[in-house]
């Protein structure tokens, strides 16, 4: 049997994921349930980034990209998801 050839778009729908999720971030950020859309889209973004990095190929650095857009945006959503329930409390 022969191994399956790596799929190189996988890397460009990482680096896709990654931009939409800062897409989401910049638009929908407007409160408790904005914030959770965001670290749904991200968290989303960053499971399709991890698996895109099991490949190598030609675009393996957009993967990255993608990988590190999707974490800043992850990150920044909760932090700005604690710091409002915080204020709620």
């Amino acid at each position: 049997m022969t191994a399956a050839e790596p799929n190189p778009y996988r890397h460009l729908i990482a680096l896709a994921a990654g931009i939409v999720a800062l897409i989401v971030f910049l638009t929908f950020t407007s409160g408790v349930i904005g914030y959770l859309v965001s670290i749904v889209v991200a968290g989303a973004a960053v499971f399709v980034g991890h698996r895109a990095l099991r490949d190598r190929g030609r675009f393996l650095l957009a993967a990255i990209l993608g990988l590190v857009l999707s974490y800043f945006v992850l990150i920044t959503s909760v932090g700005l998801l604690v710091v409002r329930l915080t204020r709620l409390g």
